[in-house]
């Protein structure tokens, strides 16, 4: 063959390998441009591959023939065939036999022959199946080109399930299968004319139409599928989303909800995207037609014209600084809750807004929030009763530079806060009454702020054989401003009163400790003595401020070793105190790590903050209101095979009962994962308040059944009361092309002990389709871990 008939040849392959790629799903313009804008044109200068057994130029006819194992590898494409033909005359290219062509966008197209016009515009293959990179499929009986931009699949079927590998001629789980399939490269959307959707084979729909964005289309303007909801209060539901692209950058979900009980609801959701974060708003709003359905003098009855507005952001200033905010405000205190708004249908919603660095030594965290609380009391009691706070901060830093050889850190932390309505209990810990007759404040109505600063040096020597010596020294400096409507009547402590106060606190500590390490053949055991002594000065206006941010106070093994036993702010720790224990860890060749711990504090002089009246109640039946502690140990073992076990008490230092037990035993292997958890709350001796005992067991199981099917359950039983608090269980199915999960919950009304609230959900969901049904998610169950 002369080699200027060669190079034509190798043209008019190359010429038809780029061919190929209007079948898949191409762009507007059948020249130079992908779908996703990518450059198809081929380099002057590239070379090209080709190999083929046979290669036959037949001058007469003008017909060139690669045959046998024909491989085209030439820019980004890749061409594979049994036999290709072109025929100079008429100018057609032809692939035959087994033709699979990979294209430049990483479309695959499997086909029994093609044959297509040399200007690329028109073209016909037969018997194809298409395969995009976000593994869709289109297969059809034959294909046509026309005009350079639209592709027309006859006896077509769609769908997003992978062929199954033992059995391809088996139907997918789920496949559309219509009499055309129009792929349209300019609006980029794959047009279904008379389609049919199959479950598993079967027709189980019929639609006149159906329009659904290419795979090169990430956004599409468009209906969404359809959900539907049931309520006895708001009846039966259908709410039907239409999803709106505004730009590159912002889109829009317009929904509306046809109730049958209450009328319609609308909501709207907003979305923009930035080059350093994104925003979203949403609104919702209903004119209600059926206000008697509800509980007569509730908020949802009273009020007609319901909505609400939120709105969301998040931005990275830099690496280090983050800026954001998650704000909702609605017409009353439950609409959103009532109809289920998406993201905002909790209990309790919380808005804030904050500013956050982080360093790797630093870190500052600025924000301020409120709480909506969504219940339908008309007086919105609850919520006058949480602290709207203006702002909270928290800074810490640990400093690089040694200071005489120790580490130094500095903690500033500080809140302005205010409510509505003092936040109190009666002794009995029944319902709300006046406050002259309660005797815990949680929080009152007025405003309260507080800025602290706190300074702190350590440095850890060893000494002798082993003994490690660790020196501290704290500085601490306090303001607060209290400006509260009720002072408290009823309280056996010495109220600080309104006004600002200062509080300084200063303590110097020394820690020993002498870790001793015993080996075996299969093991080895650490064994460490630890003593501590902290001197500082008695607390000042001890149980005198408003306590905000040290009410959950739980003495236990965790912190016995801290300088400052009070969770947070408001209170500090003061007078001497010791602190003297044992602390074991060990490690087995076999996989098998245990610890423990085990201890008791003993105050030495001063005034015992701990046995100082607290507003908040938060130190009674603490353990530690006495010179001599209770005892706290906990002991916890793991293995290699996925068994865990840890178990925590304070123990009565007189009789050694179990003031406080917290049990929990796990197990994750493969794919079962279950966990049950046991705590019990002694009531204070002498019980001076009626208190009863609590205790309560918690379950939680997951079992991936197939790799596709997965169960899970949990349950919360209270064993004082005898009955269960909350139960929940789930199943999900998911694979590449399908999701269906199912759920069931059921939860104890905090405020009425016999109310419950139960919910069933139910979704199904097709990939690149959407989904259907009602309910909540399944998921967040199937991943929980008690």
């Amino acid at each position: 063959m002369r080699r200027s008939r060669v190079h034509a040849f190798a043209s008019a392959l190359c010429a038809g390998a780029a061919v190929c790629a209007i079948f898949a799903f191409a762009a507007p313009e059948a020249s130079a441009q992908s779908p996703s804008g990518g450059d198809f044109t081929i380099p002057a200068d590239q070379k090209m591959l080709l190999a083929a057994d046979e290669l036959i130029y037949n001058n007469d006819t003008g017909l060139v023939v690669a045959s046998g194992g024909v491989q085209i590898d030439y820019g980004s494409y890749k061409l594979v065939a049994d036999r290709v033909e072109y025929d100079q005359t008429t100018g057609r290219m032809k692939a035959i036999g087994s033709v699979e062509m990979v294209e430049p966008d990483g479309n695959k197209i499997y086909a029994d022959n093609l044959d297509v016009t040399d200007d690329f515009a028109n073209g016909f293959i037969n018997a194809l199946r298409v395969e995009t990179p976000d593994k869709t499929y289109i297969a059809a009986e034959s294909a046509e080109r026309s005009d350079g931009r639209q592709t027309t699949f006859n006896s077509g079927v769609y769908t997003a399930c992978e062929p199954c590998e033992e059995n391809p001629e088996r139907a997918p789980v789920w496949q559309i299968r219509a009499k055309r399939v129009i792929q349209d490269g300019e609006t980029k959307t794959i047009r279904l004319i008379r389609p049919t959707f199959e479950l598993f084979g079967l027709p189980i729909a019929m639609l006149p139409y159906l329009e659904i964005p290419d795979h090169n289309t990430k956004r599409k303007t468009g209906f969404l599928a359809p959900s539907y909801r049931s309520s006895d209060t708001l009846g039966y539901g259908l709410t039907v989303p239409y999803y709106v692209v505004i730009s590159p950058y912002m889109d829009a979900t317009l929904s509306g909800t046809a109730y049958s009980k209450q009328g319609f609801l609308g909501e709207v959701e907003f979305r923009q995207k930035f080059a350093n974060g994104s925003h979203t708003l949403r609104m919702a709003g209903i004119s209600q037609t059926g206000q008697d359905e509800f509980t007569a003098n509730t908020s949802d009855a009273l009020v007609q014209e319901r909505g609400m507005i939120a709105s969301k952001g998040a931005f990275r200033i830099n690496p280090r600084w983050t800026f954001g905010w998650d704000v909702m405000a609605q017409t009353d205190n439950n609409f959103s809750r009532t109809y289920g708004i998406e993201g905002y249908a909790s209990a309790t919603e919380k808005s804030e807004i904050y500013l956050t660095g982080q360093s790797n030594r630093s870190y500052f965290d600025l924000r301020g929030y409120r709480f909506d609380k969504q219940n339908a009391d008309e007086t919105n009691r609850s919520e006058r009763m949480q602290a709207f706070v203006h702002p909270s901060l928290d800074y810490s830093r640990t400093f690089s530079d040694p200071i005489a050889g120790g580490e130094l850190a500095l903690n500033v932390n500080g809140y302005s806060l205010s409510r509505r309505r003092n936040d109190f209990s009666t002794a009995a810990g029944g319902a709300t009454i006046d406050p002259a007759l309660a005797d815990r404040y949680y929080g009152f109505s007025g405003d309260n702020a507080r800025l602290s600063a706190e300074l702190e040096w350590k440095k850890t020597v060893t000494v002798g054989n082993g003994l490690r010596l660790t020196p501290i020294l704290a500085a601490r400096g306090d303001l607060n401003s209290v400006n509260v409507d009720t002072a408290p009547s009823a309280y056996t402590g010495v109220f600080a009163g309104n006004g600002s106060h200062a509080r300084g606190m200063v303590t110097a500590g020394l820690e020993a400790s002498y870790p001793v390490l015993v080996s075996t053949a299969t093991s080895s055991h650490v064994f460490e003595p630890i003593a501590q002594v902290f001197v500082r000065p008695d607390e000042h206006l001890a149980g005198g401020i408003p306590n905000e941010d040290a009410q959950s106070f739980v003495f236990d093994a965790t912190s016995l070793f801290e300088r400052d036993k009070f969770s947070g702010f408001d209170r500090t720790e003061g007078g001497t105190r010791a602190n003297v224990g044992l602390r074991y860890t060990g490690n087995f060749d076999n996989g098998l790590k245990t610890q423990a711990a085990f201890g008791q504090s003993y105050h030495l002089a001063g005034l015992n903050s701990f046995a100082t009246p607290d507003l908040a109640q938060a130190t009674r039946n603490s353990g530690l209101d006495q010179d001599v502690s209770d005892f706290v140990g906990m002991v916890g073992l793991s293995t290699a095979n996925g068994l865990s076990l840890a178990a925590s008490a304070r123990f009565d230092k007189d009789d050694f009962r179990a003031e406080r037990t917290d049990v929990r035993a796990g197990y994750s292997r493969d794919r079962f994962k279950t966990s049950i958890t046991y705590t019990e709350i002694k009531a204070p001796r002498p019980n001076l308040l009626s208190e009863l005992d609590r205790s309560e067991v918690t379950g939680y199981v997951s079992l991936k059944l197939h790799e596709n099917w997965s169960v899970a359950a949990s349950t919360s039983y209270d064993l004082t009361d005898e009955k269960f608090n909350r139960q929940a269980f789930g199943v999900l199915y998911a694979d590449e092309c399908i999701a269906l999960s199912l759920s069931y919950q059921e939860i104890r009304d905090d405020y009425d002990t016999e109310a419950r609230d139960w919910k069933v959900g139910a979704r199904l969901s097709f990939r690149t389709l959407g989904g259907l049904g009602g309910g909540d998610d399944v998921s967040p169950l199937l991943k929980a871990n008690f």
